[in-house]
C-alpha cells in the first residue's frame, strides 16, 4: 500500500455477489454482499484475458506461473461524490481491559467492553473523516438508522437447465441483489506489472491505452465500467505514541490457523522446542511485540469458481474487516518499527496480492 492506480467502478446495473452459504428454497440468494477483494481481482485478471486472449510480446512469465500474476488490488471501499468510506471498526466504542481466570483463548490476555452500558447502534461503514476520529480514540457521534450508500433488491427468477438453456418448470427462486446509490462508486487501487522476456523496460498493464474500460463482477453478467482517479485512496493515519498498537483490518483476511495470524504463532525453526517463543510471539523480521487482545467478527464464508478444473473452489473462512489486534510491543519505538511493518502491505496468510488483509495501525493507551 498503497499501489500505482486508483480507479471507481460504476455499476452499470444490479451486481449479485454471492458468498458461500448454498441458495435453499427458502433462501433470498444472499447476493446483496459487498464485493469481496478477490471479486474484484478475479474480474480484473478475467478482463485482461478477455482483452488479450492470446500471449503478447509485452508480457513476461518472470516468477510467475500464469498470466498477470502481478495483479495486486486494494479494495474495493464505497466512494461517494469522491468520499471515500471504510468498514466499520468492531471495537467502535469500546476500551481495553485486563482479563483473568477467563476462557479467553491463548494468547490472549486482554479484552474489550463497551464504554457504555445497554445495546449500542451498529454500523456498517465510517466516513473517512470519523475513521480519523477513531484512530485518535475520540468518540463518533451516533450512527444514522440505515447508511445511504446502496440498497438491497429482492427479485424472483426461474432456474435454467444448464445443457439445454432453457428454463426448468416450477423451479422459481427469489435473490438479493446489490444497487448503489446516485453519486456511490466502488473505489480501489490496483497494478500489474510485467516484465518482458529477454529483458527490456516493465510494462504498466493498467497505463496501455488499450487496457479494458468494463469488468464483468459477481454473478449474472454484472458489468460495471472502469474510471480512472487522479488521486490515491486517501486513507487516515494516526501517529504511535504508545507501546500498546491496534490493527484495525481494512479488509478480510485468511490465516492458516483461524482467527490467530501465522505469523503470531510458533513457527521459528529453533533446534532445541523449549528455546522457541511462547503463541502469540510475533514473528515478522524486525519486530518485537506479543498479541494481548483481538475483537474478531463473525467468519465470511467464501468460495468461487476454478475456470481450470471447471468446478466450484473449496469453502474458505476469513476474519471479517473491522476485526482487530491489539499487540503489546514494550516500546514506543517497537510499536513504530510493527506498524511499518503491519500496515506498508497486506498481512493475510492468503491472498495477499488480492488485497486480503491490509489494516490500519494505531495506538492504545496503556492499560493499568
Amino acid at each position: 500500500m498503497p499501489l500505482k492506480h486508483t480507479f471507481t467502478l460504476e455499476p452499470r446495473d444490479l451486481l449479485f455477489l454471492r458468498d458461500a452459504r448454498p441458495m435453499a428454497a427458502s433462501d433470498a440468494g444472499l447476493g446483496a454482499n459487498w464485493p469481496r477483494p478477490d471479486q474484484l481481482w478475479n474480474a480484473i485478471i478475467n478482463a485482461f484475458h478477455r482483452q488479450w486472449p492470446e500471449q503478447q510480446a509485452w508480457e513476461g512469465t518472470g516468477k510467475h506461473t500464469f498470466r498477470f500474476g502481478a495483479l495486486k488490488t486494494l479494495g474495493p471501499f464505497p466512494s461517494k461524490k469522491g468520499a471515500l468510506y471504510l468498514p466499520a471498526p468492531l471495537d467502535l466504542g469500546m476500551q481495553l481491559v485486563p482479563c483473568t481466570g477467563t476462557d479467553l483463548p491463548t494468547p490472549l490476555t486482554h479484552a474489550f467492553l463497551p464504554r457504555q452500558q445497554g445495546k449500542q447502534a451498529s454500523r456498517e461503514w465510517v466516513a473517512v473523516g470519523d475513521y480519523a476520529r477513531y484512530l485518535a480514540g475520540d468518540d463518533l457521534p451516533e450512527p444514522a438508522a440505515t447508511h445511504d450508500l446502496y440498497d438491497i433488491e429482492r427479485n424472483i427468477g426461474i432456474g435454467i437447465d444448464g445443457e439445454t438453456q432453457t428454463t426448468v418448470e416450477s423451479q422459481l427462486y427469489q435473490a438479493e441483489y446489490l444497487r448503489l446509490r446516485q453519486g456511490v462508486a466502488l473505489a480501489f487501487e490496483a497494478e500489474c506489472d510485467l516484465k518482458p522476456r529477454g529483458g527490456g523496460q516493465t510494462v504498466d498493464v493498467f497505463a496501455r491505452p488499450d487496457r479494458p474500460d468494463t469488468l464483468v463482477i459477481g454473478g449474472q453478467q454484472g458489468v460495471a465500467y472502469l474510471n480512472t482517479q487522479k488521486a490515491g485512496l486517501e486513507l487516515p493515519r494516526a501517529e504511535i505514541t504508545t507501546s500498546l498498537l491496534r490493527w484495525t483490518l481494512l479488509s478480510p483476511a485468511v490465516f492458516n490457523d483461524g482467527w490467530l495470524p501465522g505469523w503470531c504463532r510458533d513457527s521459528r525453526k529453533l533446534p532445541e522446542p523449549q528455546l522457541a517463543a511462547p503463541l502469540g510471539t510475533v514473528m515478522l523480521p524486525g519486530a518485537e511485540a506479543r498479541l494481548i487482545a483481538a475483537r474478531i467478527g463473525k467468519p465470511l464464508a467464501f468460495s468461487g469458481w476454478d475456470l481450470q478444473k471447471g468446478a466450484p473452489k473449496p469453502t474458505q473462512l476469513a476474519v471479517p474487516a473491522g476485526s482487530c489486534y491489539v499487540f503489546d510491543c514494550g516500546t514506543v519505538e517497537s510499536a513504530r518499527a510493527l506498524s511499518k511493518l503491519l500496515q506498508n502491505s497486506p498481512r493475510s496468510d492468503k491472498y495477499g496480492e488480492k488485497g486480503f488483509g491490509a489494516g490500519i495501525c494505531s495506538s492504545l493507551p496503556p492499560v493499568s
